[in-house]
């Protein structure tokens, strides 16, 4: 074996882990390439699912992707110990206007509108039950779902266990729901509701190469399972 062998497996090792690592959800993805990055573990609720733990504080986070290139909506629903809870809404449209770059704040463009609301105990309660009502923690195991689709995906700690649910458009799972009326109701960053409809067929599995599809909103597919997503997004 040549000497130079070694150093370069050990740095080759070294940028796999980092890119792993740099890959986890760590709640900051203004920039749209870090945003691509972490979208799989956000989706999948790493972060919830590994601090989940009898005696947590019940968290939820919901996403509501409506065609990723189009628009995506994000509900994070934290306990606050005394029977209520705190709702963070974030949205964000479907291109940027260039016309919104500041030399000051660079990365401007690129953020999330944000509302943030207070749930009373009894609204919480209204949301736990709708989440139950709407099949939360019996996922469809083994479908795929396009990000040139509409779909929400559920990550939450409940009662110190963690469940995952997902529902895709077009199906009665997800025209039964009713924790959609409840988010968007108290969800005030301005941003109009982008409303599910059907898409062609050559759509669903995504066309990188298409124009207008291509770098940070290129499409992707994810594998539903029981407590998460399986696989790797492609």
């Amino acid at each position: 074996m040549r000497p130079y062998h070694r150093p370069v497996r050990i740095w080759l090792g070294v940028a796999l882990s980092l890119a792993i690592g740099g890959c986890a959800y760590h709640g900051d993805f203004n920039d749209p390439i870090q945003r691509r990055l972490q979208w799989f573990s956000l989706l999948d609720g790493g972060d919830i699912r590994a601090a989940c733990a009898a005696g947590s504080l019940d968290r939820y986070r919901l996403v509501y992707n409506a065609r990723y290139s189009e628009q995506v909506r994000i509900y994070e629903i934290t306990a606050d110990g005394a029977g209520g809870a705190y709702l963070l809404a974030r949205a964000r449209g479907a291109s940027t206007n260039l016309l919104d770059f500041r030399l000051d704040d660079p990365m401007g463009m690129f953020r999330w509108d944000e509302s943030q609301a207070r749930l009373t105990p009894e609204e919480f309660a209204a949301f736990r039950s709708r989440l139950d009502l709407d099949g939360f923690g019996a996922p469809p195991v083994g479908d795929r779902f396009s990000s040139t689709q509409f779909y929400w995906v559920a990550s939450g700690c409940q009662d110190g266990v963690h469940k995952f649910g997902a529902w895709r458009y077009p199906s009665d799972r997800f025209r039964a729901m009713t924790v959609p009326a409840f988010l968007f109701a108290r969800d005030k960053t301005g941003r109009p509701i982008n409303e599910p409809r059907g898409v062609g067929g050559g759509d669903y599995a995504g066309s990188p190469g298409r124009t207008g599809e291509s770098g940070s909103d290129a499409p992707f597919l994810i594998t539903i399972e029981a407590d998460g997503l399986g696989g790797t997004p492609r």
